[in-house]
């Protein structure tokens, strides 16, 4: 098990992304999503799994990074998405 960050840049402002949200959703065990276009999520799946899963959700222009997190992390978040890291990235 993995904790992965997912960010996105969506081109399209037509397009409705709710499957892509979905798709993001169903390929985790957890997921955390507090901040627009990043989602922090546990899966079994490798970083390229999980694009690859993702992928057939966005458009050609868009762009899709996935990077697995290390526990080392710092920053102004609310105190439930520290803990949250914390539990999930052991």
């Amino acid at each position: 098990m993995a904790v992965y960050l997912i960010t996105y840049a969506l081109k399209n402002q037509h397009r409705d992304y709710s499957n892509l949200f979905r798709a993001i959703k169903s390929n985790s065990t957890h997921w955390w999503h507090y901040l627009p276009d990043i989602w922090i999520i546990n899966t079994n799946k490798t970083a390229e799994q999980l694009a690859r899963a993702l992928y057939p959700f966005i458009e050609q222009a868009d762009y899709l990074l996935v990077k697995r997190l290390a526990r080392e992390h710092y920053g102004w978040l609310p105190k439930e998405a520290w803990t949250w890291l914390e539990d999930k990235n052991h």
